[in-house]
């Protein structure tokens, strides 16, 4: 199990990393996460939540996208809390924060608001950054309307 989610970590990388090499032109974080193509779930959770063009073309914004396995693992209950739209704004803006933070720099216990107005806060556990319960696979992906951080888990208010 740990060698497969390893190596699904590395394709993560990879895509990442690709979608790094894309033109200017096309490095939002909405772009950079549709070419990585491991986030499916949460950019359609953005676009019905009416959000997409604010992390197309605005920004900085620092997003913490959940990928499509942490959304397959999700409990069926809160699967269906999606369905209610207010419930999916918040659930969205609560992966995103104002500016371009870096949790590669930032220290334990170090507060983030974001725009659902709750804050998370990031912890240190080993070698591992973790956002509230979430653990971050890939932190601090650079694009030119913020950062992208990967996280294993979808979070809930």
């Amino acid at each position: 199990m740990q060698l497969m989610q390893g190596a699904r970590n590395a394709i993560l990388l990879m895509a990442l990393a690709v979608a790094g090499a894309m033109p200017v032109h096309a490095r939002n974080i909405i772009d950079t996460a549709a070419t990585a193509g491991t986030f499916s779930s949460w950019l359609n959770a953005v676009r019905e939540a009416g959000l997409e063009q604010a992390l197309k073309e605005q920004g900085p914004y620092t997003v913490f996208a959940p990928s499509d396995e942490a959304f397959a693992k999700l409990p069926a209950a809160q699967r269906d809390a999606l369905k209610d739209k207010e419930t999916l704004v918040k659930v969205v803006k609560l992966h995103m924060a104002a500016g371009k933070i870096l949790l590669k720099e930032a220290k334990e216990g170090t507060q983030i608001k974001t725009e659902a107005g709750e804050i998370l806060t990031i912890h240190r556990k080993n070698r591992a950054v973790l956002l509230n319960e979430a653990e971050v696979l890939e932190p601090d992906v650079e694009v030119d309307n913020g950062v992208i951080n990967v996280l294993d888990s979808v979070l809930f208010p």
